[in-house]
């Protein structure tokens, strides 16, 4: 009832009018003092329908669909956390990596021309924040749609944040004794995240965890060898990278090649090109896991629903396509040796696998109660807002790559 009275002021302020309520119709005047006659039961549906719209946006700002108002919360600071980390590393990872050194950065890594780290790691980085994107959206989906039958999407993001917080208290390299936010970060976003799940229990998150029997419940053969694949590819990659970091980059970077060694020259550095740390490794192994997991859940629970755990995915990987050619484009992608250009192809090629399986498994019932604000949407509904995704994530990438020159 209060949502209604707050729609109706918000109406009268927006239109501008004054409505006088006639036993046989509606008379609205204008501030021109003009007036105009419509039936009441014109009146009706037509103020009806603008107030069950004003109402829906009114929840949503409210974000009403979690009822646990400590809930609501610690999943709000978690997912404003990842967006300000994830806008940050995506576009401006190559300022953070030198220390917001004569550049605009909203955050940095505070090291300084001569440490060991300045300089490390901007593309890795970039990366990381991208897939970090991925689990904002994942977390605004649970605030907007609520989190019925969500434990599908936050036991795989808490395992990926309990990965990372070991990995960064696990690191004996130094790279976070002069940048020690993140060690505190992460695992103060894990404990809210973890917290918000916990309560969220009696508001239904863990709905069809009980009956969950792990096998293979695709039925669509390309649909079950896309996931196949991403979930072999994700715990290859994932795997390595959180716990022999070290050997993924004596892999990547062969201490012995000429352009290896040219990673460390000033020129190099000043522009964020250098060799990523073993913590930039893991923490992008961590976050890959979170995205394995995610496919592994389709696969072995079936299609039906999971929109919610699949629209995250398809975001990040198209922005990671984009940003990759992008980053080709201005210079900045890794593209010298051979595993740098089998890397490059990897997030493309993760792409299209998210793709292929997503719109192939539309008729097993992917998009089972898919809304938006609360509200059924169409599936053409969400292909156009995914194109209209690229297109904007390709104007942000290409102004920040090519046309600003934020760093050098």
């Amino acid at each position: 009832m209060l949502n209604k009275v707050i729609v109706n002021i918000m109406i009268a302020t927006f239109l501008n009018v004054k409505l006088t309520v006639y036993r046989f119709g509606s008379s609205f005047e204008t501030l021109h003092g003009e007036f105009f006659l419509i039936t009441k039961p014109h009146y009706s549906n037509r103020i009806d329908r603008i107030l069950q719209k004003g109402e829906n946006y009114l929840n949503l700002l409210m974000l009403d669909k979690i009822q646990s108002t400590p809930a609501k919360i610690c999943l709000g600071l978690t997912a404003l956390v990842m967006f300000v980390y994830s806008l940050n590393f995506m576009f401006l990872a190559d300022c953070y990596s030198i220390g917001g050194d004569g550049c605009f950065t909203l955050l940095n890594n505070k090291s300084s021309p001569g440490s060991d780290f300045f300089g490390n790691g901007a593309p890795e980085t970039a990366f990381n924040g991208i897939l970090m994107f991925g689990i904002f959206l994942s977390s605004m989906i649970i605030l907007i749609e609520g989190p019925k039958g969500k434990w599908t999407t936050m036991i795989p993001v808490m395992i990926g944040l309990f990965a990372m917080t070991v990995a960064m208290w696990m690191d004996d390299t130094g790279v976070l004794d002069e940048n020690t936010t993140p060690k505190y970060v992460v695992p103060v976003v894990l404990v809210l995240y973890a917290v918000s799940y916990f309560l969220m229990k009696d508001e239904g998150v863990n709905e069809g965890l009980s009956d969950y029997k792990p096998g293979i419940k695709v039925q669509d053969k390309f649909a079950m060898v896309a996931l196949i694949l991403l979930v072999l590819m994700g715990l290859f990659y994932s795997l390595r990278m959180i716990f022999t970091p070290e050997s993924v980059i004596s892999e990547g970077f062969p201490s012995g090649e000429k352009w290896v060694s040219d990673l460390g020259s000033d020129a190099s550095l000043a522009l964020g090109q250098g060799v990523p740390s073993e913590v930039t490794v893991a923490v992008s192994g961590s976050l890959i896991l979170v995205y394995t997991l995610w496919s592994a859940i389709v696969l072995t629970k079936g299609a039906s629903g999971q929109w919610s755990v699949m629209h995250p995915s398809l975001f990040a990987f198209i922005s990671v396509t984009i940003g990759t050619y992008t980053g080709m484009l201005a210079g900045t992608a890794r593209t010298v040796s051979d595993g740098n250009q089998m890397d490059a192809l990897a997030g493309p090629l993760v792409m299209l696998l998210v793709a292929i399986a997503y719109f192939r498994l539309r008729s097993e019932g992917m998009e089972d109660g898919m809304t938006f604000q609360g509200e059924e949407v169409e599936s053409s509904w969400f292909t156009n807002g995914l194109l209209t995704f690229a297109l904007i994530m390709g104007a942000l990438f290409a102004i920040v790559s090519i046309f600003w020159e934020n760093v050098g």
